[in-house]
């Protein structure tokens, strides 16, 4: 699939892991022998000393200390576990489903993993206070995203459009309301656009109105097991990674709603697969500089010092990670640990000292 309109532009770089590390069971993180740490971050490995102890005595009872975008998954719920202001079509419950529930149980990390992994065919719809959302995967691939709505998924008028006739328009928009599919792509069926550009346009306006869904704490997502959905959507290719398609979408979140706790003084580290899979995205460089950063001892805080961050731009890239589940944030110590100076800096130590 096509690199989205207007968004950064990834590097090849990756988080390089170091040779020393391994993995720690007992608590699902990877865990070096001997700390390398540099107050740079120009993209060193990350380095990932154990968590404290405790930090992870407190860990349950103190859950509510630091960010998190979702609580602890439970069992993945059914319908009826809907809130109030989630509206939720009763038709629905006669649907081949997969999985359902609360984003709060099943966040949306899980179950876009959860397609990948059991390359499932089918649409996952999310239902919240507007119209459903509803995105189309093909054998644990992504298609694209849409709703019926073309005023939520597309309000503004771009260039490509500029010298199509309004009325046109107006009927590819109308038959969105009715099926779902893009308007993008039906002017491109009936060649009132070019082809090339329309699909550069489903999957920029598809991944810009999935991203709204991070960052809304009441969505309801349920997964329908049905090829004949993806019957209208055959001409189109999809995006394999679905790592990097939500990354891309976590790319549109410009600002978080109060409801999304930040603790500047909290501790990013790697949960227990998430080091393997930030080897495998398309990071640009301040994010992959920002995950070079992640060692289970460096705070929030400390991470945006070291690399001139303001705490707005550190609170969205930390977002980014946390969203994916790659890191989590532990609370920070009563007694923080100072981080282990290499080598070289102990060295220099002693030599000022000496003179």
């Amino acid at each position: 699939m096509q690199k989205s309109l207007g968004e950064p532009e990834p590097t090849e770089g990756r988080v390089e892991p170091s040779d020393i590390e391994q993995l720690d069971q007992s608590s699902g993180r990877y865990a070096p022998q001997e700390e390398k740490t540099s107050s740079e971050g120009t993209g060193a490995p990350p380095d990932e000393p154990d968590r404290p102890a405790d930090t992870e005595a407190k860990g349950a009872a103190q859950s509510q200390e630091w960010w998190s975008t979702s609580q602890p998954a439970g069992e993945w719920a059914q319908p009826a576990a809907t809130t109030a202001d989630v509206d939720v079509p009763q038709e629905s419950a006669t649907a081949d489903v997969y999985f359902c529930g609360q984003k709060t149980l099943l966040s949306l990390s899980r179950a876009l993993q959860a397609i990948a992994n059991e390359k499932l065919t089918g649409v996952l719809r999310s239902f919240w206070d507007r119209e459903p959302i509803e995105l189309l995967t093909q054998n644990g691939e992504i298609v694209f995203a849409t709703t019926r709505d073309p005023d939520l998924y597309c309000q503004e008028t771009p260039a490509v459009l500029a010298n199509v006739d309004a009325e046109i328009v107006d009927k590819a928009r109308a038959q969105q309301s009715e099926t779902g599919t893009p308007f993008f792509l039906a002017l491109a069926r009936q060649q009132s656009i070019p082809r090339q550009p329309a699909i550069e346009l489903v999957q920029h306006y598809g991944q810009r109105l999935f991203s709204q869904l991070w960052s809304v704490p009441s969505v309801w997502i349920m997964f329908e097991k049905n090829a004949e959905l993806l019957s209208d959507a055959s001409d189109v290719s999809a995006e394999p990674n679905v790592d990097d398609w939500a990354l891309e979408t976590l790319r549109f979140v410009q600002s978080l709603d109060q409801h999304v706790n930040f603790n500047p003084a909290s501790i990013p580290a790697y949960t227990k697969d998430g080091f393997e899979r930030i080897q495998k995205l398309k990071l640009t460089s301040d994010e992959a500089q920002f995950a070079s950063q992640f060692n289970g001892v460096r705070s929030v805080q400390q991470i945006a010092k070291n690399l001139r961050l303001d705490l707005k731009s550190a609170r969205l890239t930390l977002f980014r990670f946390l969203a994916l589940e790659i890191v989590e944030c532990w609370p920070a110590s009563t007694a923080a640990k100072p981080e282990k100076k290499s080598a070289a800096q102990r060295l220099k130590g002693l030599i000022g000292r000496g003179r």
